[in-house]
């Protein structure tokens, strides 16, 4: 995909992976909108930010309507994690990580279904949990499974869109370090990117052919599909 001009909507750009890519699009020439419920404390000049929690309907609903150009590429980044196996979660931490990650995604797709220009590009950032069914993080897998059904679902309705998505593996970031003490985080991060490093991939991956960029755990590497 040719980014310069492009309309682009990325949830969760305060900070983050989000925040990192939405550098990255506006140095290749798109505009970009975020929909977040903060600003970052350093804003990135170009982007355009909406406040909404994208848990609520009308939020989503309201932030849509302040973009008004037609829309070239949807990337779904907003996320929450919460770690235990399925006896572990409450019920309180089970409906805020499925409002956020799968409630959300729905609520993007959905309310800028007639935004979306033919032949558009939506890309879900998802995670190698989903892949290996992780256990320990029940709820945030069970989430990320359900982001890639719902895909299946809108590609029926719009076999137009071109529908991909990142299956990330570690990443320097809030959520990844959501839960983990410092003797488990000091192991990962000898193999997470950083957030800059996760930008530059994506933004690779959308100017790609490819459908799936995939983190290989065994070998500690990405691969496109």
């Amino acid at each position: 995909m040719d980014l310069k001009n492009k309309i682009v909507v990325v949830t969760g750009a305060s900070s983050g992976i989000g925040y990192a890519l939405s550098k990255e699009l506006t140095k290749a020439g798109a505009k970009v909108y975020c929909l977040s419920r903060s600003k970052p404390t350093s804003p990135v000049e170009g982007v355009v930010y909406l406040q909404a929690d994208l848990t609520k309907e009308a939020d989503v609903i309201n932030a849509v309507k302040l973009i008004m150009e037609p829309v070239g590429l949807l990337v779904n980044n907003a996320g929450m994690m919460k770690r235990g196996n399925y006896y572990e979660i409450s019920a309180e931490e089970f409906d805020q990580v499925w409002n956020i990650d799968v409630k959300g995604p729905w609520l993007m797709l959905k309310h800028l279904r007639d935004r979306l220009v033919k032949g558009a590009m939506t890309l879900q950032i998802n995670s190698k949990n989903s892949l290996l069914l992780k256990a320990d993080t029940f709820i945030y897998t069970l989430s990320k499974l359900a982001d890639l059904e719902i895909d299946k679902i809108v590609a029926k309705d719009r076999s137009d869109l071109d529908m991909r998505v990142a299956y990330f593996g570690p990443v320097d970031t809030a959520l990844e370090w959501t839960d983990y003490s410092d003797v488990q985080k000091a192991e990962k991060m000898k193999v997470a990117l950083n957030t800059v490093q996760a930008g530059e991939l994506i933004i690779n991956f959308i100017q790609s052919d490819k459908k799936k960029l995939i983190y290989k755990d065994s070998e500690n590497v990405y691969v496109m599909e």
